[in-house]
């Protein structure tokens, strides 16, 4: 496995303090994420990532009070690669904001300096703050929690991989009042327990969201209409009344398959407007959800709690003209395209079918809502994710952001299936560069990054959001007949003409 320069090819994971810290207790305290960071360690260790911290952790260590406990901490971080220093440059400042040196602000600002300078491929930490920062410094792809940086890893381990994770959709009354994925909701609101019980009598006017694992719930989701709504929002609307990923299963992309799964039902109803409350104290669950185009409203409960909605559709002729494609879709989607920009086929094998969009997997579906086919031997994060990667030897360097991707599933299937949007697009020769740019969204091991790069061309890496499925699928001979396609696709194509319009003619609007 090694780079284009000869050496292995192999990821550097940057630990923050609070990873650190959880994955060795101090005086038998076991802390949160003790498990997970164990976890990270092994896998790790056996694989050969590098595992790294930076000298502004080593000073975050040394704020401990209990002189026995910072030894110890200290002691703890040569276990782990320390970074040398990097400057911050003043254009970063400028992003994400300057600190008073000798400040845990100012520490997190050098964290983030070694991240954009290259010396780390990902950050691994579960500081909001920190994330949020990183984000502004335009490196969200290449920031990780404690969860995500396990999961990233032990998908290149087969054995460590799950049985794949479905959505369904029960009863309210079936659902089980002492399950721990309540006990924090129950710390939030004194009144939960009558609350729940309201909503499991009220079965027939809920819908439920369940993901289980074993004989627990992992994440949940329950909706109701409300016709009559306390805010100004356009009817019909559907009011989120729980979204939780439970702390007892965290699973990478559990939130982002629940969405998934509400935002697929909503968009074959007749709702205009989905909205949630979140309580301030919950800037994770807030920065999620604007990911996906709900806005605060600027509106607040007698909880004090944000008022986050989602327009499912313009509705106005001028409702979203100043958006971008890309922020169309992620305003009023998906699903929702307007296909002003360009259009590519882009052919896949099915073995990278299978994996980006499991739901389409050829394998026989139950009656329940099945967000991955039963029996289905592939459970990686991206399956359950909008945000997906793709990478490819094609030689096209006309792809931007917004064009839309239309995936035709060579080989058996020989139809477009499935449709996404871009974000952003890398051609590079440069396997460590091509690892930094898909993130936590890779289909591809290290490996894999390192075989693809050797081509004289290098690798096209292009990240994008799932728009839709096409149902049914526009076989080959269909595109064919519609002048869509004038042969198989061996590369990505780009529509023009008569064959664009067509596909065009289908997209827009019928989201």
């Amino acid at each position: 496995m090694t780079g284009g320069s000869g050496r292995a090819l192999r990821l550097r994971l940057l630990l923050d303090s609070n990873v650190v810290i959880a994955v060795e207790p101090y005086s038998g305290v076991l802390e949160p994420g003790m498990r997970s960071g164990a976890k990270l360690l092994r896998l790790a260790n056996e694989q050969g990532q590098l595992l790294c911290v930076t000298v502004a952790t080593r000073d975050d260590l040394l704020e401990a009070k209990d002189p026995a406990q910072r030894a110890q901490r200290l002691a703890e971080l040569e276990k782990f690669h320390i970074l040398e220093e990097v400057p911050i440059p003043d254009a970063l400042t400028a992003r994400v904001g300057n600190s008073v040196p000798g400040t845990n602000d100012h520490r997190d600002l050098r964290i983030i300096a070694a991240l954009h300078a290259g010396a780390a491929t990902h950050l691994v930490t579960d500081d909001y703050k920190l994330r949020r920062r990183a984000e502004r410094a335009g490196l969200a792809e290449r920031v990780m929690t404690l969860e995500e940086a396990v999961a990233l890893l032990a998908q290149f381990e087969p054995a460590e991989t799950p049985p794949p994770p479905r959505v369904s959709k029960p009863a309210t009354y079936t659902l089980r009042t002492d399950d721990p994925i309540f006990d924090s909701l129950r710390a939030d609101y004194d009144e939960f327990d009558d609350w729940f019980a309201k909503v499991r009598a009220e079965s027939e006017t809920r819908t439920c969201y369940l993901i289980d694992e074993g004989d627990r719930h992992a994440a949940l989701a329950i909706l109701k209409p409300e016709p009559d709504c306390p805010y100004e929002l356009h009817q019909p609307v559907m009011k989120i009344c729980t979204f939780k990923v439970s702390s007892e299963h965290p699973n990478v992309k559990f939130g982002e398959l629940l969405l998934k799964a509400i935002l697929m039902d909503a968009a074959d109803s007749p709702t205009a407007t989905l909205y949630v409350e979140v309580l301030p104290s919950h800037p994770g669950v807030i920065g999620f959800l604007e990911s996906f185009g709900f806005v605060d409203t600027g509106s607040r409960n007698t909880r004090k709690e944000h008022v986050l909605a989602k327009s499912l559709r313009p509705f106005t002729e001028s409702h979203g003209a100043d958006l971008s494609d890309l922020e169309y879709h992620i305003r009023f989607g998906p699903p929702a395209l307007r296909c002003s920009q360009q259009v590519f086929v882009v052919p896949i094998e099915p073995r990278w079918h299978d994996q980006l969009f499991p739901e389409r997997a050829p394998r026989r579906r139950s009656e329940q809502l099945e967000l991955f086919p039963l029996g289905s031997p592939v459970t990686h994060p991206w399956g359950n994710a909008l945000r997906k990667a793709y990478l490819c030897n094609s030689p096209t360097n006309q792809i931007e952001l917004g064009d839309v991707l239309l995936f035709y599933r060579s080989q058996d299937a020989q139809a477009i299936s499935a449709i996404g949007i871009v974000e952003d697009a890398l051609r590079s020769v440069d396997p460590d560069e091509v690892v930094k740019f898909v993130g936590r969204r890779t289909v591809y091991s290290p490996a894999e990054i390192a075989r693809m790069t050797r081509s004289v061309r290098g690798v096209l890496a292009i990240r994008f959001r799932q728009d839709r499925f096409v149902e049914p699928p526009w076989t080959y001979d269909a595109l064919r007949v519609a002048g869509v396609l004038g042969g198989r696709p061996q590369s990505i194509t780009k529509l023009d003409g008569a064959g664009a319009g067509w596909v065009r003619e289908r997209l827009v609007g019928s989201g």
